[in-house]
Formats: C-alpha cells, structure tokens, sequence
C-alpha cells in the first residue's frame, strides 16, 4: 500500500510538471508569434522544436550530448574520488580536517570557471583542461557534504557499532555511511549540477577539444553562425540532461534509502 501511494504520488507529481511545461511551451510560442521581439532574439518555440529534431535525426546532437556526458564523467569521478581521499584524511587527525575546513572556506565559494585563465595556463586548452574545470567546480561541494555528513553521525550510533562488534571499514560502512547518507546524496546533487555548468561554460569557452567539441560547443556554434533555434535546442537538450539525471538517478535513489529510513519526509 505505502509503494502504491508513493507511486501514485510521483506520477501525479510528473503529470503536474509536464502541464507546467508544456503550458511555458505555449506562452512561448504566444510570444514569439506576436511579434513583439525580433525572431532572432526569441525564435517561436516550434522552429526550436524542429531544430531540435532535425539535429537528433542527423545524429549531430547526440555525438555531441554524448561527448559531454563522457568528459563530466571524468571529472566528476575524479572529484568523488578526490574528496573521498581528502575527506578521510581530515577524519584521521584533527589538524588535517581544520587544514581541509580553510580550504573549503577560501576555495568552495570560487566558481569552477573562474579559475579558467589557471588551467589555459597550465594545460592549455584541450581535454584535460575542461575536466579539470569539471573537477574544481565539483570537489568542494563533495567535500563540504561528505566531511559535514560524517562529523554529523550520533556517538551514541557510533558506539552502538562498536559494540555490535563493527570495527574499520565494517563501521564506516555500516554506521557512518548510512548515518551521512543524506548529507552525501546532497553533496552529489550540488556537484552533479555544478559539475554539468562547468563543462558547458568550458566548452563555449575552450571551443573544441581536440577537434572535437559538447554540447556547449555546439551551442557556440550555432550562435556564431546566427542559428539561433539551434542555440535553444541546444539549451533545451542540456535542460532535459539534468531533468533526467534528478528524477531517474538521484530522486530513485533518495526513494530507495533516506525516504525509506525514514531519515527525511516524503
């Protein structure tokens, strides 16, 4: 009965939104037809939608879609492993997490492409470049979650651990990660879309990379040449990545633990 309902919750959440959206559709396009604004500036949302799917058809789009979820997997795996590294060097001596605490303090305000010119300087403008932006935008809100959930986790939970006989891994593993797990997901979410803001802002940046280029590259493209419902079927495009990454990644996992615990509300 309890699935039933969330269930039927979430499909009526998803039907609510889909009206929400297909209604933003239609003021859209009301506004564009009545020519108040130049075509060039607010092209009709159906010569978008066309684009959109003239681009999926050729396959230019997804190459590109395709590019991009490749390289923020790079640099989002190396900041979890990054802060999963520096987080457990902060939890084994107090100086090292007072050390880690200033540095997310003077570097977790600094957006990722801030530190743009660095990285030109340092390795140029391809590949790696790109993924160490993705990188720097999102360690710190890993770090900041991660540090934060585990120092967060009851004594009293811990002790109960130890007294079950947990000791090492087996109490991180079964105390302190479950105890942080909120704090964690949160972390995730922060640095999946400051992760994704990165690489699109690199790339309009940077250009391509190697002679080739993501979505934010063929975002810059079509503005360079005045293609200007590609450059909203591109936005569009990175909209729907992270509409889906929300509901069928994080929202499925939130669903399946900290709702399930009882650890926040529905």
């Amino acid at each position: 009965m309890i699935r039933l309902r969330r269930l039927v919750t979430a499909n009526v959440r998803t039907l609510r939104q889909a009206l929400f959206v297909t209604t933003l559709a239609g003021l859209w396009e009301l506004a564009a037809r009545a020519g108040r604004l130049p075509a060039l500036l607010l092209p009709p949302f159906s010569d978008v939608a066309v684009a959109l799917a003239t681009e999926t058809a050729s396959g230019e789009i997804l190459g590109r879609l395709g590019f991009s979820l490749a390289l923020v997997g790079v640099g989002l795996g190396l900041a979890v492993l990054s802060a999963v590294l520096v987080t457990a060097a902060a939890m084994s001596a107090r100086i090292v997490s007072e050390w880690v605490q200033t540095l997310m303090a003077i570097l977790h305000p600094l957006p990722g492409i801030a530190v743009l010119p660095i990285v030109i300087l340092w390795l140029g403008t391809g590949y790696r470049s790109i993924a160490a932006v993705i990188w720097f935008a999102a360690v710190w809100p890993l770090v900041v979650n991660l540090h934060t959930g585990l120092r967060s986790v009851p004594a009293t939970q811990i002790e109960v651990g130890r007294n079950l006989g947990l000791r090492g891994l087996h109490l991180v593993a079964e105390v302190l990660i479950p105890g942080a797990f909120p704090h964690i997901l949160s972390g995730m979410r922060v640095a999946w879309a400051r992760a994704w803001q990165a690489l699109v802002a690199a790339e309009m940046v940077f250009g391509a990379s190697g002679g080739e280029g993501g979505l934010g590259w063929f975002i810059y493209k079509r503005r360079f040449f005045m293609e200007i419902p590609g450059v909203f079927a591109g936005m569009i495009v990175i909209v729907l990545v992270g509409l889906i990454v929300e509901r069928a990644l994080f929202d499925s996992v939130e669903a399946r633990t900290v709702r399930r615990w009882g650890m926040t509300q529905e």
